[in-house]
């Protein structure tokens, strides 16, 4: 532990820093940090997020009677990982534990299937992107089916060196 004094309005006070007791939950896809902040307030603790994606957590307090001029405090900054929801964090103080929920954001393929469009072929409902492989695929057994029929109706009655048969009846 260290001990400092503080500069400003509270130059009186003397600060023991601490490190307390932090463990990370995971479930679901969200992780919950847990500090062990047994002693505190509600009051005296302050959780912010910060726009560079770092979560800020402190805290201080009196040590023993309000005439001393003893405090303890904390301060802990942990990056906010990139697959979490930051408008989602939420912290909740009960029996002297801090709990920190981070959930997870949607992942993108999940988003992406959750907004694409649906269209109906033959009243099936399909994806957008399975209607268009499904057009072009008719649209070639098509094409292939006409250039047949074209050959067929269009036969010559050449043989291989291009000269016309003749025929007797």
């Amino acid at each position: 532990m260290e001990t400092n004094a503080a500069g400003g309005a509270t130059s009186n006070r003397l600060y023991e820093d601490f490190e307390p007791y932090c463990k990370w939950l995971t479930k679901d896809g969200q992780k919950t940090l847990e500090i062990d902040l047994k002693g505190f307030k509600k009051e005296q603790l302050k959780v912010q997020t910060k726009s560079r994606g770092v979560l800020t957590i402190y805290g201080e307090r009196p040590l023993g009677a309000s005439s001393n001029n003893k405090w303890s405090r904390f301060h802990k900054e942990i990056r906010i990982s990139k697959d979490c929801n930051v408008n989602g964090i939420h912290a909740k103080f009960s029996h002297g534990i801090l709990s920190i929920v981070m959930p997870k954001k949607e992942t993108i393929q999940h988003a992406k299937d959750a907004a694409m469009e649906k269209y109906s072929i033959c009243g099936i409902e399909t994806r957008k992107r399975t209607a268009i492989k499904f057009a072009l695929g008719v649209m070639v057994v098509v094409a292939l089916g006409s250039y047949i029929a074209r050959l067929v109706v269009n036969r010559h009655p050449y043989d291989a060196v291009g000269k016309v048969n003749v025929v007797n009846v």
